[in-house]
């Protein structure tokens, strides 16, 4: 059988722009699970004599111990509920920190809902809360550290996947790993894949295909077309000797905005397509709920600021202070969004143009609220009306997302999801973009379409406010 060795291609940096999810070892899971119950009983150890020295000095430590064990049981369940223990998509030590004090915020809610439904549980709801805020600083930079292992350890120690078949299947493979992270492949064209057949283990290994594949250090081979169930036993057992696992990769079967798993009905093996977490009815539910809670909070902090905004606005360039602009929303539906004006009356006066850094057409005000993303204040009025979400893919105009539809086939799947004030493209790319950044930035909002937890909301969120705060995000 004719084997052609092909190139070499991947070992993606961490540090690399393109979003991904990490999957986790089961040594590393448990690793993590007994750093974050350990850290979070030395917080709650802490915060105990914090408040025996400088709160009340009757409190007596073996009454903490047992909601400390509980509370830590109830951390672990609520970390396991949001994947921490599964995988992470944080592309960096500091991305790390944020997804632990987002994953603590949201576990810290049922403790202390339990805590006050059942008051004979805590003796002290002082110490509740001070373990929670000495876990962050903890079991945050236990996390951003472990990111930072695990970072050495993967430039060092790759993946290696080797993918077997058809020369023509090849490219697709290689197209849809290209954003692995810190993987290398290696291409093994095999014209007749069927002819992998062979009557035992001893065979298989003798094929050329599979010798360079263990000769390169393969951990994982992966196939373009999926093998005939008389072949599977022989490789299984022979991969198995090797210490590889098999995989299939048809060229069809690839991850869009849906999710894919297997079934078995009889013997009949079936790949069952579901819609994604992010357009079921309950989720949207609990985005909603989270979209109002934010939303409405930040109208009562932020109306002042708004105020002094609108102020300013209307005495350097008079009215109207903001301005209502046709966008595009879930499900292809437009909506009218508003925000805060910073260009000149006449910015559009030749048609409609993509704003672009350090905008001639903004006023002096306008860069500053810009800048601080003062002007995207009034969308708070969009999510409380239904037409946003507090995070999602930023709307576009319409006359904008005609356009890139036709250059980009998946452009429309982002509107499976209302679109977002913030968002994981505009935290972890640039927010000013250009029609070459479309591809980049497109990609950042499937992954997060694809990918969307609650969970995912907090950590946008806190890492937006930290890139306001450090005048970023513009």
């Amino acid at each position: 059988m004719a084997v052609r060795v092909e190139h070499e291609f991947g070992a993606h940096s961490h540090t690399d722009a393109r979003p991904g999810v990490h999957s986790f070892s089961r040594a590393w899971v448990w690793s993590l699970v007994v750093s974050d119950v350990v850290l979070f009983l030395a917080a709650t150890y802490l915060a105990g004599v914090f408040v025996k020295h400088f709160w009340s000095n009757a409190l007596v430590f073996r009454h903490v111990s047992v909601p400390a064990l509980l509370t830590t049981i109830l951390l672990v369940v609520v970390f396991w509920q949001l994947g921490l223990y599964r995988r992470s998509f944080a592309m960096s030590v500091r991305d790390e920190f944020y997804h632990a004090v987002a994953a603590l915020a949201l576990a810290s809610a049922p403790v202390l809902v339990v805590f006050s439904l059942f008051p004979g549980i805590s003796t002290s709801r002082v110490v509740a809360i001070l373990s929670v805020c000495f876990s962050i600083a903890l079991i945050g930079s236990a996390r951003a550290i472990a990111h930072r292992v695990r970072d050495v350890l993967m430039l060092a120690h790759p993946r290696r996947i080797a993918v077997v078949g058809h020369p023509s299947r090849l490219d697709f493979a290689e197209d849809a790993m290209r954003s692995l992270p810190n993987a290398r492949v290696f291409r093994l064209s095999v014209p007749n894949i069927d002819a992998v057949g062979a009557l035992s283990p001893e065979a298989v290994a003798s094929q050329a295909w599979f010798r360079y594949a263990v000769e390169w250090g393969c951990d994982m081979l992966v196939f373009t077309e999926i093998l005939a169930p008389s072949q599977m036993p022989q490789v299984l057992a022979a991969a198995q000797e090797a210490g590889i696992t098999i995989a299939f990769a048809p060229p069809r079967i690839r991850v869009h905005a849906y999710d894919l798993h297997m079934e078995q009905i009889g013997k009949q093996a079936l790949i069952v397509a579901r819609p994604l977490k992010a357009t079921q009815p309950g989720q949207r539910l609990a985005k909603r709920l989270f979209d109002l809670a934010v939303s409405s909070v930040a109208l009562v902090v932020f109306t002042p600021f708004m105020l002094l905004v609108a102020a300013a606005i209307s005495i350097e360039d008079g009215e109207p202070v903001m301005y209502r602009q046709e966008r595009v929303g879930r499900d292809g539906r437009t909506f009218n969004m508003l925000k805060f004006r910073s260009m000149r009356l006449d910015a559009e006066s030749d048609g409609a143009k993509l704003a672009t850094a350090g905008d001639g057409r903004c006023t002096r005000v306008g860069k500053f609220i810009r800048r601080t993303s003062l002007d995207e204040l009034p969308q708070l009025f969009n999510v409380l009306r239904g037409d946003m979400s507090i995070v999602g893919p930023r709307p576009e105009r319409p006359v904008f997302v005609q356009r890139f539809e036709q250059d980009h086939p998946r452009y429309s799947e982002r509107h499976l999801v209302a679109p977002g004030i913030t968002g994981w493209s505009q935290v972890y790319g640039k927010r000013v973009v250009g029609f070459e950044d479309v591809p980049d930035k497109l990609r950042g909002d499937l992954f997060y379409v694809e990918n969307w937890s609650l969970f995912m909301d907090v950590a946008v969120c806190l890492k937006t406010a930290a890139e306001v705060l450090f005048h970023r995000a513009a």
